[in-house]
C-alpha cells in the first residue's frame, strides 16, 4: 500500500497514475484528524507483530501483504538524516524517528512522530534512488481486539491490519474493519478478488464468411504479384 501511494504520487505528477487519485473528492471521507480523534498511540503497541491486510478502502486493487514494525536503529537513521537531509523540505526533526516498518512486498520506511499522537511523516527508502519521492502523513491507531488502522491523510486511503495468526473471522471481516472507525466509498475484504475480464461475445473459432473473402481476395493479390 505504501509503495502504492508513493509511486502513485509521483506517476500522477506525470500524468500516468492507474486511477488519478488527485481527482477524487476526499472532503467526506474520514480525516486523520477525526480518526484518531479520542486515541492515544502507544508504539510498543505495534512493535514485533507480524500485521496482515485483511481490509482495504482502496479505489486500486491490492493484494493482502504483511507488515512488520521495529525501532529504529541510530545507524539506521543516521543514514536518512545523512542522505536525505539536504532534499527533503520542510526539513526534518530526526531525533523524533520512532518506528522502521519492513513488509513483504520489499518496502520499507521510516516514521517520524508529530506532535500530534498517532500521526507521522513517513520517509521511504525509495526516496534513496528517487529524490521526487514525496513524504507521507500517516496516521496509526490500534482498537480492540487488537486491529491496526493505518490511513493516507492526503488521500484518505485506510487499512485494516491484525495480526497474522489472528485475523478476524472470514464470515465478518467488514463487520470487524467498522472498528476502526473509517469510511470511504472504496471498502472491500481481503478476500475480494479483481473483477473478472469481459466475455467474448462471439466465438473467436467461429467460421466467418466475410474474413474468409477478404483472405482469399488477398492470397489471389499476391499469387498474381508472384507470377
Amino acid at each position: 500500500m505504501f509503495l502504492q501511494f508513493l509511486l502513485m504520487s509521483i506517476l500522477i505528477q506525470e500524468n500516468a497514475a492507474q486511477k488519478d487519485l488527485s481527482e477524487l473528492d476526499v472532503s467526506n471521507y474520514t480525516s486523520c484528524e477525526k480518526f484518531l480523534e479520542n486515541t492515544t498511540f502507544d508504539i510498543n503497541s505495534v512493535l514485533n507483530i507480524d500485521w496482515k491486510i485483511f481490509y482495504f478502502w482502496n479505489p486500486n486493487f491490492e493484494e493482502s501483504y504483511n507488515i512488520k514494525f521495529s525501532i529504529p536503529t541510530e545507524t539506521l537513521v543516521d543514514r536518512f538524516r545523512v542522505e536525505l537531509d539536504k532534499d527533503i523540505k520542510p526539513p526534518v526533526n530526526w531525533t523524533n524517528a520512532a518506528l522502521f516498518m519492513e513488509s513483504t512486498i520489499d518496502f520499507s520506511a521510516l516514521l517520524i512522530k508529530t506532535n500530534n499522537t498517532g500521526m507521522f511523516e513517513l520517509i521511504p527508502t525509495l526516496a534513496f534512488e528517487y529524490t521526487s519521492t514525496p513524504i507521507m502523513l500517516f496516521a496509526l491507531k490500534v482498537v480492540k481486539p487488537g486491529y491496526l488502522g493505518i490511513l493516507n491523510c492526503k488521500f484518505r486511503l485506510c487499512y485494516g491490519l491484525a495480526p497474522a495468526n489472528r485475523m478476524p473471522n472470514y464470515d465478518h471481516l467488514t463487520e470487524e474493519a467498522q472498528k476502526l472507525g473509517f469510511w470511504n466509498d472504496f471498502g472491500r475484504t481481503h478476500t475480494a478478488t479483481i473483477p473478472p475480464l469481459p466475455q467474448i461475445t462471439h466465438d473467436p473459432y467461429e467460421d466467418d464468411d466475410n474474413e474468409d473473402e477478404n483472405l482469399e481476395i488477398i492470397h489471389q493479390h499476391h499469387n498474381v504479384q508472384f507470377l
